[in-house]
C-alpha cells in the first residue's frame, strides 16, 4: 500500500468525527428533503471509503458499524441497510487494496460507484418487497441509478478532507 495505516492520532480521529457529524447534519437536514428521490444521496458511503483507505481495518469496521447504526436508528425503516452497506464497503476496500492502488481519484470514484449501485440495488429490492404496486419499475430504478451516479460525482469532495486533514500538521 502506498500509505501506511499506522497509529492514528486522537486529534485526527476527532477531526474526522466532527466532519462525519457535519456530513450527517447536511444529509439529514438538507439532502434527505430533496423532492426527487434521485437526489437523496448517501454522503457517508464515500466517507466510509475514505476512512477505509486511511485507517486500520478494525477501527474502520467499528467506525462504519457505529455510524451505520446511528443512521439506521434515525431512518426508522429498513434497519440494517446502512450498517450492512458501510461494513460491506469497508470490507471490500480492505480486500481490494491488496491488489489495486485505490489512491487514484478515478479508482475511488468507480469503487464508490460500485458500492452505491449495490446500495441502490438493496434499496430497490426493499422498496419492491415493501410496496410492489407503488413501486414503478422504470422510473424508480432510473432514480436509483441517478442516485448512484450522483454519489460518484460527490465522492472526491467528500474524501478530499479526510486526506487533507491526515496530511496537515493542524
Amino acid at each position: 500500500m502506498a500509505y501506511s495505516k499506522s497509529a492514528l492520532s486522537s486529534g485526527y480521529v476527532l477531526k474526522v468525527g466532527l466532519y462525519t457529524l457535519f456530513l450527517l447534519f447536511v444529509q439529514s437536514a438538507w439532502i434527505s428533503r430533496f423532492p426527487p428521490p434521485a437526489f437523496r444521496i448517501d454522503l457517508l458511503l464515500p466517507l466510509m471509503f475514505g476512512t477505509a483507505i486511511e485507517w486500520p481495518p478494525v477501527l474502520t469496521l467499528a467506525w462504519a458499524s457505529g455510524w451505520g447504526f446511528v443512521l439506521d436508528t434515525f431512518s426508522g425503516k429498513f434497519w440494517g441497510f446502512h450498517v450492512g452497506s458501510y461494513v460491506v464497503a469497508v470490507c471490500l476496500v480492505n480486500i481490494v487494496t491488496e491488489r489495486f492502488e485505490l489512491h487514484s481519484l478515478l479508482y475511488q470514484m468507480l469503487f464508490v460507484g460500485a458500492c452505491a449501485l449495490g446500495q441502490s440495488a438493496a434499496l430497490g429490492l426493499f422498496l419492491f418487497l415493501e410496496a410492489p404496486a407503488q413501486f414503478e419499475v422504470p422510473a424508480s430504478y432510473l432514480s436509483l441509478l441517478i442516485r448512484s451516479f450522483l454519489t460518484v460525482l460527490v465522492t472526491p469532495l467528500i474524501i478530499y478532507p479526510i486526506n487533507y486533514v491526515r496530511g496537515s500538521k493542524l
